[in-house]
C-alpha cells in the first residue's frame, strides 16, 4: 500500500509493514518545513500488525541522517505529553467569560482545575515555571492557579476584552471580548487592532492592519519567492503594498490581494501560504466590521463590510456589480460594461436593444437586462414621529424590487439596516433584516425602531439598507429634519418654592386643627394648600415617600366636607396593608372626631392584569 502525504493520515487499511519515506512536511502555520511529529508517526505505524489481521507488524522510517537519533529517541523513550494550554489561556478565559460560564476569579480557578494543564502542573511543575519552593509551600497549586488566572484577566482588561474588578474579583464581558470570542480572534490580534484601528483609514491601511494579525505571524519571507511576489504586486494588487515584497507584512498584503483578485500562484510555498491566509481572512474581516459597527463608526463600517463581501466573493469593490454573475455573463461583456463605465442605475433605465448596442453584443442585451433584474435591490420609505425632544420613532417600509432566483439568492437574504449621521460619522441604530423568498414578492415589510436626536439638530439622517452578501446592493433614504416639530422644552415637574410654612390655623376650623399633632404644614403641603383646600382643580401630586402626600389628600377631603358634605370620598390603595393602616387612622380621627362614616371594600379575588377592563 503506497499513499501520498496528504492521504497517509486518512488511510485506515491494515498492513504488515508500514514505511514512512520522508519526515518533513510544509506547515504554513509554522511558516516552513517541519518534522513529522511523534503522534503522527505512531498513528501511521498503528496500521501495522492489527490484532485481527496479523500477529506482528513492522514500522520503517526513512529519514535524513541528522534526524535518525531524534526519531530513535522518540520511539524508545516515550516522553510524556505536556500541555500547551498556557499559551492560549487568555483566549480561552475570554471565551468562558463571554459565554457566561466564568464570572469571577474563584470560578475561573475551578474551571482551570478541570484542564489537562492543571494535572500536568501537579505532576511536572518545573516545565510550567513553578519552582520547588512554590511546590513545597503550596502543594495543591491553588496559589499558582490563581496567579495564572489573575495575570490573564489583567491582560484581557488592558486589551478591553473584559473588565476585571480587582477588589471583588468579578469579570464583566465587553463587546470587544464577545466579538473576539465569536470570531476566534487571538488576544495578540486584538491588541494590534486596538493600536492600529482608527476612525478613518484608507483601503491599503486596512489591508496592512489585517496583515499584522497574529494569525499570520508565522509567515516568513523567502529569497526564492521575491521575483514572483514582485510580479504579483504589479499585476494583481490594485492597492498600495506597504513595505513591499521584501517585508513580511508586505508579503501578506500581496497574498491577500492575490486572493481577492483570483490570481494564480506558481510557487508551492507561496501557494500554501496563500491558502493558509485565505482560511482566516474572511473571519478577521467580519470581526473588524463588527468592531467598527459596535463603535458606531459609519465610514469604517461601510468600508469593512464592502471588503468582507469582496473577500467572500473574490471580487474587488471597484469592479462592475454584475461581475457577481460571472458564471453566467461572459468576461468580454463585463469588461465592456466596465470600460464604458455603465452603472446599474443606468442599466435599469435602458432597453435591451440599447444595452446590446452599448456593449456591441446585440444578442446579449437581453441577457444583461435579465441579470440586472436579478440583482438585489430594495426600495425604502420612512416616516418619523417625535416621542420626546431627544427620541424619534421611525416607521420604515422595505419593498423588494428584484426577481428572486433560488440559484443566486438561496432561501433568504440578510440586509443590514443602518441609521447614520454622515456629518458626525456616527451610527445611531443598526439591526439585521432577513428577507425571505416569500417576502420578496413586492409586499412592503414594516419595521419600527427608535433613534436619538441631539441639539443642535443635524439637517438629516440617512437610513441605509445594505446587503450582507452582495457588493453594491444598497439603498438610501434621507430623513430630513427641516420641518420636524418637536415637543416644547418645558420643566416636567413643579419647582418647590421657598415659602414660609403655613400654620394649622390656615384651616380656619378648630375641629380640623385638632386632627393634627403638628403646628405647621411642610413645604410641599404649604405650596399645594390653596389648590387643595380652596379649589376643585384636578391635582396630580408626585412626591417622595414620607413627604406628607396623605395629609395633602386629606386637605382635598376637608374641602369637600366644607362645600359638599353629602358627597363621598373614594380612597384607593394598591395593598391591603395600606388600606388597613388608613382605616385605623381615619377611624380614630375622621370617624370619631368628625363623625363621618367609613366603609372598607377589599375584594377577595383580583383577576390577572391582562383580564381586567
Amino acid at each position: 500500500l503506497v499513499c501520498t502525504a496528504t492521504l497517509a493520515w486518512g488511510v485506515n487499511l491494515p498492513a504488515h509493514t508500514v514505511v514512512i519515506k520522508g519526515t518533513q512536511l510544509y506547515d504554513a502555520k509554522a511558516g516552513g518545513w517541519r518534522d513529522l511529529g511523534m503522534l503522527d508517526v505512531m498513528q501511521i505505524f498503528g496500521r501495522a500488525g492489527r490484532p485481527q489481521f496479523d500477529k506482528s507488524g513492522e514500522g520503517i522510517i526513512i529519514t535524513t541522517h541528522d534526524k535518525l537519533a531524534y526519531y530513535l529517541r522518540l520511539l524508545t523513550s516515550q516522553l510524556p505529553i505536556e500541555s500547551q494550554f498556557l499559551g492560549s489561556l487568555k483566549d480561552n478565559l475570554n471565551a468562558e467569560v463571554a459565554l457566561g460560564t466564568v464570572t469571577n476569579v474563584r470560578e475561573a480557578c475551578a474551571w482551570l482545575g478541570y484542564t489537562y494543564l492543571f494535572r500536568r502542573m501537579k505532576t511536572n511543575p518545573l516545565v510550567y515555571g513553578i519552582t520547588w519552593e512554590e511546590v513545597i509551600g503550596d502543594p495543591s497549586m491553588g496559589a499558582k492557579q490563581r496567579s495564572f488566572i489573575i495575570d490573564a484577566a489583567r491582560s484581557l482588561d488592558k486589551a478591553k476584552m473584559m473588565r476585571y474588578d480587582e477588589k471583588s474579583g468579578n469579570f464583566y464581558c465587553t463587546e470587544l471580548g464577545r466579538i473576539a470570542s465569536h470570531f476566534y480572534l487571538q488576544y495578540s490580534s486584538v491588541e494590534t487592532y486596538n493600536e492600529m484601528l482608527r476612525r478613518h483609514m484608507s483601503e491599503s491601511e486596512v489591508i496592512n492592519m489585517v496583515a499584522h494579525s497574529s494569525e499570520f505571524e508565522n509567515i516568513v519571507v523567502r529569497e526564492e519567492e521575491q521575483d514572483e511576489l514582485e510580479t504579483l504586486a504589479r499585476k494583481a494588487c490594485p492597492l498600495e503594498v506597504k513595505g513591499g515584497p521584501t517585508d513580511k507584512h508586505g508579503k501578506i498584503s500581496i497574498l491577500i490581494q492575490v486572493f481577492i483578485s483570483r490570481a494564480s500562484v506558481d510557487s508551492s510555498s507561496l501557494h500554501s501560504d496563500a491558502q493558509y491566509i485565505s482560511q482566516s481572512l474572511g473571519r478577521i474581516m467580519r470581526a473588524l466590521f463588527e468592531i467598527c459597527l459596535r463603535r458606531g463608526w459609519s465610514e469604517m463600517t461601510s468600508l469593512l463590510l464592502e471588503y468582507c463581501k469582496a473577500v467572500d466573493r473574490k471580487i474587488w469593490p471597484h469592479l462592475h456589480p454584475l461581475r457577481q454573475f460571472d458564471r453566467d455573463i461572459s468576461p468580454e461583456i463585463l469588461w465592456k460594461l466596465e470600460e464604458r463605465n455603465v452603472d446599474l442605475d443606468r442599466l435599469y433605465e435602458m432597453e435591451e436593444n440599447d444595452i446590446g448596442a452599448l456593449i456591441r453584443f446585440s444578442h446579449q442585451g437581453r441577457l444583461v437586462k435579465q441579470y440586472v433584474g436579478y440583482f438585489p435591490h430594495v426600495n425604502l420609505s420612512a416616516s418619523v414621529s417625535p416621542i420626546t425632544r431627544t427620541v424619534l420613532k421611525v416607521d420604515l417600509l422595505i419593498t423588494p424590487e428584484f426577481v428572486w432566483k433560488d440559484r443566486h439568492h438561496g432561501m433568504s437574504q440578510r440586509w443590514l439596516i443602518i441609521v447614520e449621521d454622515s456629518e458626525n460619522d456616527t451610527i445611531y441604530h443598526s439591526e439585521l433584516f432577513t428577507l425571505t423568498k416569500k417576502m420578496a414578492r413586492g409586499t412592503p415589510t414594516k419595521m419600527s425602531f427608535n433613534i436619538p436626536i441631539f441639539e443642535p439638530h443635524p439637517p438629516q439622517y440617512y437610513i441605509r439598507a445594505v446587503s450582507d452578501s452582495w457588493l453594491h446592493a444598497e439603498s438610501i433614504f434621507t430623513v430630513s429634519f427641516h420641518n420636524l416639530t418637536l415637543p416644547q422644552t418645558q420643566i416636567t415637574h413643579t419647582e418647590l418654592l421657598d415659602l414660609k410654612p403655613l400654620p394649622l390655623s390656615a384651616l380656619g376650623n378648630k375641629a380640623y386643627e385638632d386632627l393634627y399633632r403638628f403646628t405647621h404644614f411642610n413645604p410641599i403641603q404649604t405650596q399645594a394648600f390653596h389648590v387643595l383646600y380652596h379649589t376643585e382643580t384636578n391635582v396630580l401630586l408626585g412626591a417622595p415617600t414620607g413627604s406628607g402626600k396623605t395629609i395633602s389628600a386629606e386637605l382635598a377631603m376637608l374641602h369637600l366636607f366644607n362645600t359638599q358634605p353629602d358627597m363621598k370620598v373614594v380612597y384607593i390603595a394598591p395593598l391591603k396593608a395600606i388600606v388597613r393602616e388608613r382605616m385605623n387612622d381615619w377611624r380614630h380621627r375622621l370617624v370619631t372626631q368628625l363623625g363621618k362614616k367609613m366603609v372598607c371594600s377589599i375584594p377577595s379575588f383580583l383577576p390577572p392584569i391582562h383580564h381586567r377592563a
